[in-house]
């Protein structure tokens, strides 16, 4: 009984370090999509007037992208492997404002939050549907 438990274990992978995987690309790629967003607003005649807009791309395509990859490492529950992911982007940014004493605006973060969770979901919906099926083995015929 306890090897078909542990079997059972292995085959089942753990919804947070999937999570924490689908953290760590989202975090690497927040950083490089700030730095394609800052390249490119330096280009603009006025780079403060499309700052947030950058930001606000950057972050959300990050936790799109970290929802993929926390649901394609998971395999299933796409659902609650964004969800998961979504609320560890949250306390993170929350974290790191709230420890450089930076000011949170309410209105932006009231926004921001539902964003991050839905594209965290969608993103995570994507890296459960692109998993590929295994097609049943066709008998050759003599």
């Amino acid at each position: 009984m306890n090897k078909n438990i542990s079997a059972k274990a292995e085959q089942e992978k753990n919804l947070f370090l999937c999570a924490v995987r689908g953290l760590a690309v989202s975090v690497i790629t927040a950083l490089l999509a700030s730095v394609i967003s800052c390249l490119i607003s330096l280009s603009l005649d006025d780079p403060d007037k499309y700052t947030k807009v950058f930001a606000l791309i950057s972050l959300f395509a990050a936790s799109g992208i970290g929802g993929h990859i926390t649901a394609r490492a998971r395999g299933k529950n796409a659902f609650l492997c964004g969800l998961v992911l979504g609320i560890m982007i949250t306390g993170l940014i929350t974290s790191i404002c709230l420890s450089l004493t930076l000011p949170i605006n309410m209105s932006l973060f009231a926004i921001c939050v539902p964003s991050i969770l839905v594209t965290s979901i969608l993103g995570a919906v994507t890296g459960v549907g692109n998993q590929q099926k295994s097609k049943p083995k066709r008998k050759k015929r003599n």
